[in-house]
């Protein structure tokens, strides 16, 4: 009866969990959805060839650097179209929150506790999950984290295994970050490393282990050659050197600055993130806390390594609140919530019937989304769209278009000026093509006439409240042929 009870009452907090995330999830498609679309679809067509097939600017290289996640969304497209999409990310982030709270019930054998920080994990990340790769590989992530700290503390060759098998996992999903992994290594080897150096310093060690646990790993050769192992797994996978040379290429890239989410973090916008480090800062050093040292270091590389993007903000939220909870269970006790005025068997009818009740508001809630469609296209240029497959021999034309909706034009097999494959249009990916920097001069009039005259565009869609609508209207060079709703404009060459 009471493993009964124990199994009821996981599968309610795991419901609840599912019913917190149809609620939660982001609604709304982000325009990465078609590139990835049309980029599965080409998959299938051409194979892995590295070029773009977008661009009307020729021999472009493209990296297809998440090509494995491309074919399995074109495939749920195929078979699903729109809705199927979301139903996918709806799992994803439900997965998401149902991993965080059995790793933290494992770690701290508590409930209640565990399902607070899943729906904390969950509510911080809500803006982040949308349909990107990034909210399959932050799964990957958070299980990598919680591998290392047992495979550290166990040496079970097991979690060798797994950490393994996500590294080739991450690395043929979104090759681009694949080499976070080898970074969340990087604390437990420094560990390793200082451990017999404060041995030699027994003074600096007992002044540090007042506050900081140095912990030695079950096994550090099979630590440190799963580290190895670890490093070479980016070479499996079709895309070449590019898992260890991408990053050095896009350190620093200015082509990036212009994206919101590749701008450097701003404290003061971010009240969440500000709550969130205001506690870590409580817990791990007003506290009378102790802090094993990987987790330290992690901490504070996570929080360096936010400031340098917004969009790295998502690393901290993903991990913070496990890892906070990880070192209060270790330093404190925490209380289980128990009926213990009821009987067993009385528990048992409680649990389940409260598991019958939310089973039905899940499926009540899925029903909410029956006629649901996730391709909102209102954000992008829709009718311009249809009045140009309708009237233009568009295959062979040259268009102009904005970074943001770049990609929809693309879905919809027009040829493009950019979008938001960024690397496509940077110089140091493409053979020394600076595209990027010449998008970036249509905002300005006097350069604007420049990089039209350089691409020689036979038609322009552009956003008509924008400045370059207004210098198009005023340019004797183009007409205004469309205006979609004084929402979009269509341009054509005199």
């Amino acid at each position: 009866m009471t493993k009964l009870k124990n199994i009821l009452s996981h599968a309610i907090i795991i419901t609840s969990i599912l019913i917190i995330a149809s609620l939660l999830i982001i609604k709304v498609t982000q325009n990465d959805i078609f590139f990835d679309l049309k980029t599965g679809q080409n998959l299938f067509k051409f194979g892995l060839d590295f070029k773009d097939h977008f661009s009307f600017i020729p021999n472009l290289t493209y990296l297809y650097h998440h090509y494995l996640y491309d074919i399995i969304i074109y495939k749920v497209y195929e078979h699903f179209n729109f809705p199927g999409i979301f139903y996918f990310f709806l799992l994803i982030y439900s997965l998401l929150g149902i991993i965080v709270y059995i790793t933290s019930y494992k770690t701290t054998h508590n409930k209640l506790l565990s399902f607070c920080v899943s729906l904390i994990t969950m509510f911080l990340l809500r803006n982040f999950y949308t349909n990107r790769i990034q909210t399959i590989t932050y799964i990957l992530f958070f299980l990598e984290v919680y591998y290392l700290h047992k495979f550290y503390n166990t040496g079970h060759k097991k979690y060798s295994v797994f950490l393994f098998l996500i590294s080739i996992l991450i690395a043929n999903l979104h090759m681009p970050i694949w080499i976070f992994t080898i970074i969340l290594c990087l604390p437990f080897i420094l560990e390793i490393i200082l451990i017999p150096i404060l041995n030699k310093y027994r003074q600096l060690k007992k002044y540090i282990s007042s506050k900081i646990i140095f912990t030695k790993p079950a096994n550090s050769k099979l630590f440190i050659l799963t580290f190895i192992i670890l490093i070479l797994s980016g070479l499996l996978t079709p895309l070449k050197f590019y898992p260890y040379t991408f990053s050095i290429k896009a350190l620093g890239n200015q082509a990036y600055n212009f994206i919101y989410e590749m701008q450097p973090l701003i404290l003061i916008k971010h009240l969440k993130y500000l709550i969130l480090l205001s506690i870590t800062f409580i817990i791990i050093f007003i506290l009378k806390t102790k802090i094993k040292f990987s987790d330290l270091i992690l901490i504070i590389g996570l929080f360096v390594f936010s400031l340098i993007a917004y969009r790295n903000l998502a690393y901290v939220y993903l991990l913070y609140p496990f890892l906070l909870i990880k070192i209060l269970y270790e330093n404190y006790s925490f209380p289980s919530f128990k009926f213990s005025h009821l009987s067993l068997i009385n528990q048992s009818t409680l649990y389940f019937t409260l598991l019958i009740c939310l089973s039905l508001c899940y499926i009540f809630s899925l029903r909410l989304y029956q006629n649901f469609d996730y391709n909102y296209t209102y954000k992008y240029p829709t009718e311009i769209v249809k009045y140009i497959k309708n009237n233009l021999n568009y295959n062979h034309l040259k268009f102009y278009n904005d970074f943001n909706y770049g990609s929809y034009l693309a879905f919809n097999d027009i040829p493009v000026f950019i979008d938001s494959r960024v690397e496509v249009y940077t110089k140091e990916f493409n053979g020394g093509k600076d595209i990027i920097s010449d998008y970036q001069k249509t905002d300005k009039y006097n350069t604007y006439k420049e990089i039209f005259l350089k691409y020689n565009f036979d038609y322009a869609i552009v956003y008509y409240q924008s400045p370059l609508s207004s210098y198009l209207q005023k340019d004797p060079d183009y007409n205004l042929i469309y205006n979609e709703n004084d929402s979009f404009a269509l341009f054509q060459k005199s």
